[in-house]
């Protein structure tokens, strides 16, 4: 082996070990319950060395690390607009969903969700926020990536129910409207699609999980 051969070889062994550890890092910010920041923040370095192509996608839409937890958050803000357009009581839920999350008034994050709310976001935006949401769901083991898409899930029909929708079964209580309704069933169907398990770090103790 020439000079040339082992460094390249030293320098791939390096590049493994940095992508392994920032695998590690965002897994422990998951498993930790970390807020939404943490979490985006962890991702942005997972995706600098495994899916730098969506990085510069979010960067060239104007995401930033200050605005990455709100981004993690865009399901919901397309819950919110299944209907064409936000109500309050939808708006009110997902900030108090945004808030238990990290997510405070005041913050970039906040201001970026008002802005989502007022204008509906373009569907790149929707599309990017779900490859994202993904990727940091590529690192969990199979059934905690299930705990956290059904977390995923019962916040985004809180969202939906939060609209009213049309009476119930003789008039009793709310039920999600079929546009929401078809909507969950394909942010839930995206959310679940296949990943390659074979690479998914070992299973450890189950903890309870919110998106």
């Amino acid at each position: 082996m020439d000079i040339t051969q082992a460094f390249r070889q030293r320098e791939q062994a390096a590049e493994t070990a940095y992508f392994h550890a920032q695998d590690a890092r965002l897994l422990e910010r998951l498993r930790a319950r970390a807020t939404l920041g943490d979490i985006a923040e962890a991702l942005r370095e997972k995706l600098r060395v495994d899916d730098r192509e969506l990085l510069r996608a979010l960067r060239d839409i104007g995401i930033t690390l200050e605005t990455g937890p709100a981004l993690l958050l865009a399901p919901l803000v397309r819950v919110a607009w299944a209907e064409g357009g936000v109500k309050p009581r939808e708006r009110k839920t997902l900030f108090e969903l945004a808030r238990t999350r990290g997510v405070e008034a005041g913050s970039q994050a906040h201001a970026q969700l008002e802005t989502w709310l007022d204008v509906r976001p373009p569907k790149q935006l929707f599309d990017l926020a779900m490859k994202t949401i993904r990727a940091g769901l590529s690192v969990l083991p199979p059934e905690e990536r299930d705990d956290r898409v059904r977390a995923y899930m019962s916040a985004c029909r809180d969202i939906a129910m939060a609209a009213g929708g049309f009476p119930g079964l003789f008039g009793m209580g709310g039920v999600i409207s079929r546009d929401e309704a078809q909507l969950l069933d394909a942010l839930e169907a995206e959310l679940r699609s296949k990943f390659d398990d074979t690479s998914s770090p070992c299973s450890c103790p189950k903890r309870p999980t919110s998106p």
